[in-house]
């Protein structure tokens, strides 16, 4: 009877689809700030609501409003002409707000499936991190225009889990993108719902014209950190290598043969490079720190420390 029959194996997710299983895999098996079973917080550590300043010194910047006169650089201040402050560690824990970004250029299909997919896994193992250290946690997905709000706990992530699956499922069938959030404007809006000190993640090809995200990013100056994490298009992570390539027209009538030489290859390597030193000058100029993270980043980021 088909009632005794043992179950079968699901099937895996097909490439260009994404599951909420995937996106709870993608958490990390060892990473800092674990707690042992049973214990919500480690002893005498109770997480505030603003971050504590530490006594370890991180950077000498310059002076922004609502600075303490208390930790000015009198020395940098005389040498460069302009208020400069010294930066500390900080000691407690920041907000994080991940921007996600899944406009239609992200769902260009790879080997490892669409970059928006790439993207949505890449969000979820931080948040992943960011729960094992206790920092809340928000999202914004482009071009959506619904925020969730920075909070901490399992519950958030799971929620943010399940945006992002339920986003992804919106929009990968859509050929226009909708109306809705750019990523400066998201950058904008981000920063509105954060406090000083705490940081703004977006995770893009950043493909999108550069000029009004890198005004978004001047404009808030030093009052949040800015990170890029760079999901690379196909072109520059995986270069087609030497050889001979069957092709043909769509109906299949002409067939030819494409061959692709040593320094073709080379060149094409070469090029990729260029596009990448440039993308990344970019951004470090506007603010950012940069990062590139791709399908190598997350099957390395499996079982090992962080």
């Amino acid at each position: 009877m088909w009632f005794n029959q043992p179950d079968r194996p699901a099937a895996p997710p097909a490439p260009d689809r994404l599951t909420l299983h995937e996106l709870i895999a993608a958490q990390p098996r060892f990473l800092r700030g674990s707690l042992a079973p049973g214990d919500r917080f480690p002893t005498g550590m109770r997480p505030g609501r603003r971050r504590a300043q530490g006594v370890d010194l991180d950077s000498i910047g310059p002076y922004v409003p609502g600075d303490d006169v208390r930790w000015m650089d009198w020395r940098a201040t005389a040498r460069t002409g302009r208020a400069q402050m010294k930066r500390f560690v900080a000691e407690s824990h920041l907000a994080r707000m991940f921007i996600v970004d899944m406009r239609p250029p992200l769902f260009f299909g790879t080997r490892h499936g669409p970059m928006a997919k790439t993207a949505a896994l890449v969000a979820a193992r931080f948040a992943w991190e960011a729960l094992s250290l206790h920092e809340p946690v928000g999202l914004i997905v482009v071009p959506m225009a619904e925020i969730i709000q920075p909070r901490r706990g399992k519950g958030q992530v799971i929620h943010l889990l399940q945006h992002l699956e339920t986003c992804y499922q919106v929009l990968v069938d859509r050929r226009e993108s909708p109306p809705g959030e750019t990523l400066a404007r998201a950058v904008e809006t981000a920063a509105a719902h954060l406090r000083r000190g705490d940081e703004i993640c977006a995770i893009s090809d950043f493909s999108e014209p550069d000029g009004p995200l890198a005004k978004a990013a001047a404009d808030l100056g030093d009052s949040r950190k800015l990170s890029a994490v760079i999901i690379e298009d196909a072109v520059l992570s995986d270069p087609v290598p030497t050889g001979l390539y069957p092709m043909r027209t769509a109906d299949g009538a002409d067939r030819h043969t494409a061959a692709v030489s040593n320094p073709g290859a080379r060149e094409q390597a070469r090029i990729a490079e260029d596009m990448r030193k440039s993308l990344h000058t970019k951004l470090a100029r506007s603010g950012w720190q940069t990062f590139t993270a791709g399908a190598h980043f997350l099957r390395v980021g499996r079982g090992t420390s962080t």
